[in-house]
């Protein structure tokens, strides 16, 4: 074997070794993103398991906003940027959207799994909420929360494409015994 063989060898060697280097650090880089996502969502769902968090819930969805929102006084504090986030309890459930907004444009949690999991409540958030934006952006400033805005409008589009379950095809349903027939099929 002469000199220029041994050198073509080693040259190929090498585009071997580069080769091999890059799907290890292709395969590295995905469990780094699958690592991230997984803490982007366990961090969100521990604020979203606190007390106080669902107080907020209670708050929002089910009338207390409602009935502040009646009040002009305190629709006038909402056109002000700097509100007090006490007085209005809202906005804090306003940037707990902004921020899951942006971490999935961003493409920090996946838009399935998060869709799969929260689709309909991010739009009935956006329901509840979309009425105190539009307090909001009355000076014309779109930007207010567009993220929870782009995550509402990316949640109606899964759901349009994704109606009813996401159960996996092939997968049998378990059995779901009703032990009470009689009670009424709809919430009181």
């Amino acid at each position: 074997m002469n000199w220029e063989e041994v050198g073509a060898l080693s040259t190929f060697a090498t585009l071997i070794v580069i080769a091999a280097s890059a799907v290890a650090a292709v395969i590295q880089l995905r469990h780094m993103r699958s690592s991230n996502q997984l803490s982007a969502t366990l961090g969100l769902m521990e604020r979203w398991a606190t007390p106080q968090f669902r107080e907020l819930m209670k708050f929002v969805f089910l009338g207390g906003l409602d009935r502040k929102l009646a009040d002009p006084a305190y629709r006038s504090e909402l056109m002000n940027q700097r509100a007090d986030i006490n007085a209005h309890p809202e906005l804090d459930m306003l940037g707990f959207w902004e921020t899951i907004g942006s971490l999935v444009k961003m493409g920090y949690i996946s838009e399935a799994a998060f869709f799969d999991q929260a689709g309909p409540l991010t739009v009935e958030a956006w329901n509840k909420l979309a009425p105190v934006l539009a307090i909001m952006r009355r000076g014309g400033d779109l930007r207010i929360f567009d993220n929870f805005e782009y995550l509402a409008s990316r949640a109606k589009m899964w759901e349009a494409k994704n109606p009813g379950s996401d159960f996996p095809a092939g997968t049998p349903r378990l059995p779901t015994p009703d032990l009470y027939p009689d009670d009424p099929r709809t919430p009181v």
